[in-house]
């Protein structure tokens, strides 16, 4: 019951907040630039996640890569499968150690230092991807908004995940 009390604040708070997230750029989303920024946000999610269960130290932390690990999988099977309902050719999204590193995720990094940068990036990437399914909501093109409305729930459940990350809390 704390579990979906505590998701139903963080979508409250979003359906107050969000619409200003991105309310500088008033432009459509179409499917392509939607499925690019969702799909290389999904790889980088994936690779962050490998990258945890060797580097982390805290239980917590693997736990929530092991769980990312399982639904970004099915989540970039589903990217897959807009992109060809959508006739989208996804462009090669997939994100270099550079990216990594300017993630906040240092494969270098050790114990508490990895687990605070990672804690601290995976919450950052799950708050733009929920604004990212919220301006998907929005797009002229229906199947990015079935996609989207589909995958919003999902999103939310993820942010509330990586609120509840040991760093995080500090």
């Amino acid at each position: 019951m704390r579990y979906v009390t505590a998701l139903l604040a963080n979508l409250c708070i979003l359906m107050v907040l969000a619409p200003g997230v991105n309310a500088h750029t008033q432009q459509d989303l179409d499917a392509k630039t939607f499925i690019d920024i969702a799909t290389r946000t999904t790889i980088l999610e994936i690779k962050t996640a490998k990258l945890a269960l060797l580097k982390s130290d805290s239980n917590a932390i693997k736990a929530y890569a092991e769980h990312m690990l399982s639904e970004q999988q099915a989540v970039l099977n589903g990217l897959q499968g807009l992109a060809q309902a959508t006739q989208v050719a996804a462009a090669n999204v997939a994100p270099d150690e550079m990216q990594l590193n300017a993630g906040g995720v240092a494969p270098w990094l050790e114990g508490e230092k990895f687990n605070q940068a990672y804690s601290k990036r995976r919450l950052q990437e799950r708050k733009k991807l929920v604004a990212l399914m919220r301006k998907g909501l929005e797009s002229s093109d229906a199947q990015v908004r079935s996609y989207a409305q589909a995958a919003l729930p999902i999103t939310l459940q993820q942010l509330y995940l990586a609120q509840q990350l040991p760093a995080t809390q500090l």
